[in-house]
């Protein structure tokens, strides 16, 4: 296996520092109302900084067709853990009265200067 290359970024000064870059899927299990749901990406070094963006989602009602009243998707950085990044995803679907269960996915793109 050939081994991994970063992207290099010029940072000033002649400092380089190595770019990764990973996507993760969380899935969102059936059910109503705002869901937090937290998660962690590991790379193959240590991580100096990082950054969580959303890649995409899919949230979809279980029965039958109902009236968007919110929509909420979102994910924020949590911290570092040597290697891993942790994060959470935050996200709603709901009609106006909040009762209807629904379910999919939300895939991030965690981005990390690696040593």
């Amino acid at each position: 296996m050939a081994a991994r290359e970063y992207s290099k970024v010029e940072i000033g000064r002649g400092k380089a520092m190595a770019i990764d870059f990973r996507t993760q899927s969380i899935g969102i299990p059936k059910g109503t109302g705002q869901r937090i749901i937290r998660s962690s990406v590991t790379f193959g070094s240590r991580v100096n900084r990082a950054a969580v963006a959303l890649n995409g989602y899919k949230l979809d009602y279980i029965t039958d067709d109902h009236h968007i009243n919110i929509v909420e998707v979102a994910t924020d950085f949590l911290s570092i853990d040597g290697n891993t990044v942790n994060f959470h995803v935050v996200c709603t679907y709901a009609d106006r009265n909040f009762d209807d269960p629904y379910a999919g996915y939300i895939t991030v793109l965690v981005t990390a200067d690696v040593t």
